[in-house]
């Protein structure tokens, strides 16, 4: 289930509203969980951090023995232009996804075929700050 709104996901080379069936039951990932993600936020035109995530989520998907099949910089350009279609005031979740398509029954093998792919774009609201639910102050009947 998703947690954010206006949810747009990149998947098989193009852009596509909304939440996006991206794996199958048979796929590597699903049922031996060859899947990695990372995860950065865009907020009022920034992405400061970015290209970091989009480098980590290759990264990691070539510890698991995946072939990635995108660089850190194409999936950096593949997000920017999924954020080019929100506001520039919105706060976006950004979310690159490699898993397993193929792989071995008994565990993860290096796979021989390019990583299944995705970036889903989720907005979020920032969290308001609580008001105190308590007050602290000194007493006059507590003695010291």
């Amino acid at each position: 289930m998703a947690t954010g709104t206006n949810i747009k996901t990149y998947y098989k080379g193009s852009w596509h509203d909304g939440d996006v069936p991206i794996m199958t039951a048979s796929d590597h990932g699903a049922w031996q969980g060859t899947t990695v993600f990372d995860g950065a936020r865009y907020v009022n035109g920034m992405a400061p951090d970015l290209r970091a995530h989009c480098d980590r989520v290759v990264q990691s998907a070539k510890a698991l023995m995946l072939h990635p099949g995108l660089t850190g910089a194409e999936i950096f350009d593949i997000a920017w232009e999924g954020l080019k279609r929100y506001p520039a005031e919105s706060a976006i979740y950004v979310r690159p996804m490699f898993w397993g398509i193929d792989g071995g029954l008994l565990g993860i093998l290096p796979a021989e075929t390019e990583a299944g792919f995705c970036i889903c774009l989720e907005g979020f609201r920032w969290p308001r700050p609580r008001p105190p639910s308590a007050l602290a102050s000194p007493s006059s009947t507590v003695r010291c």
